[in-house]
């Protein structure tokens, strides 16, 4: 891993130490291009470590490079290494092989740069190795998405663990119990099953011990104040109580809850009533003054409708926290990830149609074949092609993210959506005469495969695949190296053709803009980079 030498070269000359229990936790909550995390309180879990007697680094919302200069620290040689305690808060991304914490300022994270805005795993396992009598890597997450390339997913992914190591993950408030649990002498297996969401790593030594059990004072629940100040807030339930616990907790477990209950209060009467009342219907987190927020408005949810849909957006793999109905900061970075892994744009703000779309997908979910479908998505439609896309449908259509492949076939093809063909052997030729892409011959074929223009259809999609094939040759002569790749993906990017990742990788992403250039600039439209669309880039660059 190439990030290793660049590490150890920083550490030259550091002064080494005796044998010491050495801790780092960072609690990257507010990122530039992904949701804000909840329920991370790093200076509450610093301080229980510190008291417990370790050698405490912390840090809030590091960006790549300062994180590193964090962690750094577990480098410093030693004789006779103590035990470790390493907790790390916020977005991972992960591949086939590898897991990475991202910086706060990581954008159009791919496999290309992964390393370099973040730290992966099999580093931070390095770091700690040779702990006496071990260390413990805790990762704490939620459900919710930041955007990223092709190749990667969200989420922590599983690694190989060290013999003398515990890996345990769950969300940043279950995580903090665990810490608590380690901090009292529970082995690493204990302190796993202390909140059903938490998960020990395959492989982890379970029976870890980080500090004996100490038989006088224990350590108090790291989060316990956060819990405390809380509970007051919510007794008091008052907008003046609610700025206090934000005051002492502006990123507290109970954050976002108390934001939208103190806005509930201070938008006056017209909102009174107990904040926490399900009863009460509950505004959006901000004026309803946009087109999307009125739209919602109109739809007229109730407390139990709102309820249902913050249910099913964590049953689908995006965490909208407690199901009480109120549409508070979590609930909408949870719908904006729903959206964007939909092709919606990220409004963060409900429409019947999604509403729709979103209640489909659970009930298909309640059947037998979520996983299977999930799992074939990401072998199939997730890889964003044509062929893929079709793949998926042709065995889920009408699956979970059916409508989401729809969409993004008609984008990359250009076809008009199956709902916008008009009807009828006369009426749908004529409309793919006009669109005069393979999809649309193709729609035709499907739909009157014997059709009066049946011959003249399969003659057209014969010419335009020709011309795709001859594109694609003289791509391939062009001998594109990566350097001009990149050149031109951040040409269209620049364009607004939405390319995907700048990663000098041509997906269909890259196709579809590509085409949208082509067809712009009246230029043979392929999708290929052939020698005229170089030459009209050039151009597009020299003249002013």
């Amino acid at each position: 891993m190439r990030l290793i030498p660049i590490l150890l070269a920083a550490l030259i000359g550091a002064t080494p130490v005796w044998a010491e229990k050495r801790a780092v936790v960072i609690g990257n909550a507010d990122y530039r291009d992904a949701p804000d995390l909840a329920g991370s309180d790093t200076a509450a879990l610093a301080a229980a470590l510190r008291e417990a007697g370790f050698d405490t680094t912390d840090g809030i919302d590091l960006a790549a490079d300062a994180l590193r200069e964090r962690l750094a620290v577990l480098a410093r040689p030693e004789a006779a290494p103590g035990a470790r305690i390493v907790t790390l808060n916020g977005r991972f991304l992960r591949d086939g092989n590898e897991t990475w914490f991202m910086g706060t300022d990581a954008r159009d994270t791919d496999r290309l740069n992964a390393d370099l805005q973040g730290v992966p795993m099999s580093l931070v396992l390095r770091l700690i190795s040779g702990a006496r009598p071990g260390a413990v890597l805790l990762l704490g997450t939620d459900g919710q998405q930041m955007p990223h390339g092709g190749g990667l997913d969200d989420g922590i992914g599983t690694f190989p663990v060290p013999a003398d190591m515990a890996v345990i993950s769950g969300t940043p408030e279950a995580t903090a119990r665990a810490l608590s649990e380690l901090l009292r002498g529970s082995s690493a297996a204990q302190a796993a099953m202390v909140d059903p969401t938490l998960r020990l790593m395959a492989g982890s030594k379970g029976d870890l011990v980080a500090l004996p059990r100490d038989t006088g004072a224990q350590p108090a629940d790291p989060l316990g104040d956060d819990r405390a100040a809380w509970t007051q807030a919510a007794r008091a339930n008052t907008a003046a109580g609610y700025r206090e616990y934000l005051r002492q907790f502006p990123r507290g477990i109970f954050s976002a809850a108390a934001r939208e209950r103190q806005a509930r209060i201070e938008q006056g009467p017209a909102h009174a009533g107990r904040a926490d009342d399900p009863a009460v219907p509950v505004p959006a987190t901000r004026p309803q003054s946009t087109p999307e927020a009125q739209a919602e408005a109109a739809m007229n949810l109730d407390a139990a409708a709102r309820a249902g849909l913050q249910r099913s957006l964590s049953r689908l793999g995006h965490d909208s926290g407690t199901a009480d109905g109120i549409f508070g900061q979590r609930t909408r970075a949870a719908l904006m990830a729903w959206q964007r892994a939909n092709k919606h744009a990220p409004t963060g703000y409900l429409t019947p149609v999604q509403l729709k779309s979103i209640n489909q997908q659970v009930a298909y979910l309640d059947g037998d074949n979520g996983s299977r479908d999930r799992d074939y998505w990401r072998r199939t439609g997730a890889q964003r092609d044509a062929k893929g896309l079709q793949t998926y449908l042709r065995r889920y259509p009408n699956g979970i993210h059916a409508d989401t492949a729809r969409r993004m076939l008609a984008e990359l093809t250009g076809a008009v959506p199956p709902q916008d063909v008009p009807q009828g052997d006369g009426a749908t030729w004529a409309w793919a005469r006009r669109q005069g892409s393979a999809a649309a011959y193709e729609t035709y074929l499907e739909r009157y495969p014997r059709g009066r223009h049946a011959a003249e259809a399969r003659s057209g999609l014969e010419t335009l695949r020709a011309g795709t094939e001859a594109a694609r040759r003289e791509e391939s002569a062009l001998r594109l190296d990566s350097s001009t790749r990149l050149l031109i993906e951040e040409r269209l990017r620049a364009a607004g053709l939405r390319p995907g990742p700048v990663d000098g990788e041509f997906n269909a992403e890259t196709r579809s803009a590509l085409r949208r250039y082509q067809a712009a600039r009246n230029l043979r439209v392929t999708g290929y980079v052939t020698q005229e669309t170089v030459g009209q880039m050039l151009q597009d660059v020299l003249t002013p």
